[in-house]
């Protein structure tokens, strides 16, 4: 059964942890993907890019450097040398030994438990190889109903659909469009994601007439009282606990 997407009274808003439970463990890594779905979230924003033999592995910068002991970019290492990178040990002593996962062990551990919306960092080289083992994995493991491919290159979404027409997609924002509707529709998506500072009642309004959903960021238990009366589906946050918290304060504790 697909994950829901759209808030109601009675279900949501729905919680979705920004590389997984990101605050307290080492972001896009299957511990912090762990804790996310035992403190509660839906869904996890994870980030991808394709290591030179053509595989997807989590990683939001486009080198290694950040967040592991490594150095250098993603796409001139193979899967083999990024699976010998410690992705832990730079966020807390305790998480040495933590491997950097691949697209296929997220599917394979999520089996559906945790929604996983793939933010697809291929911009701007845009290499087809990129889309097609996107579309492979999500296939071999038959993760369409709570797999969403995102991104900021709307066009690769495009892609996507026109190859995939049923999968579920979201588009995510930097600016305030003059017409969210009909640039999600010619991407294909039925979740748009905003900026906090973007994110507009009469828009949201909108949207959801277009049976779209949408997504923000959470900033503080303050705030979700705003997002609320905006009616928005998801908050996004690092912290999966200060959405429960947001959540509880607003009497819609999940």
């Amino acid at each position: 059964m697909p994950i829901p997407l759209l808030a109601s009274a009675e279900k949501g808003p729905f919680i979705s942890a920004h590389r997984g439970f990101s605050a307290a463990y080492p972001e896009n890594t299957l511990p912090a993907l762990q804790a996310a779905l035992d403190t509660g979230a839906h869904v996890a924003e994870i980030d991808v890019r394709l290591t030179a033999d053509g595989k997807l592995v989590l990683m939001h910068d486009a080198t290694v450097d950040r967040t592991t002991d490594g150095k250098g970019p993603v796409s001139a290492m193979t899967l083999a040398e990024v699976k010998k990178l410690d992705a832990g040990r730079w966020f807390d002593r305790k998480f040495s030994g933590t491997k950097v996962p691949t697209l296929d062990e997220v599917l394979a551990w999520s089996k559906g438990r945790l929604g996983i919306l793939i933010e697809m960092k291929n911009y701007p080289e845009r290499d087809p190889a990129f889309i097609d083992e996107m579309i492979r994995t999500i296939r071999r493991h038959d993760a369409a109903s709570f797999a969403l491919p995102a991104g900021f290159d709307h066009a690769s979404l495009a892609e996507i659909h026109r190859r995939e027409p049923d999968w579920r997609l979201e588009m995510i924002l930097h600016c305030r469009l003059a017409d969210h509707v009909h640039a999600a529709k010619a991407a294909g998506s039925i979740l748009v994601s905003h900026e906090p500072e973007y994110c507009v009642k009469e828009d949201v309004k909108e949207m959801h007439a277009a049976g779209l959903a949408v997504l923000t960021t959470l900033l503080s238990i303050e705030h979700g009282h705003e997002l609320l009366d905006m009616g928005v589906d998801f908050f996004e946050v690092n912290d999966v606990q200060l959405a429960r918290d947001a959540l509880r304060h607003l009497g819609r504790a999940t």
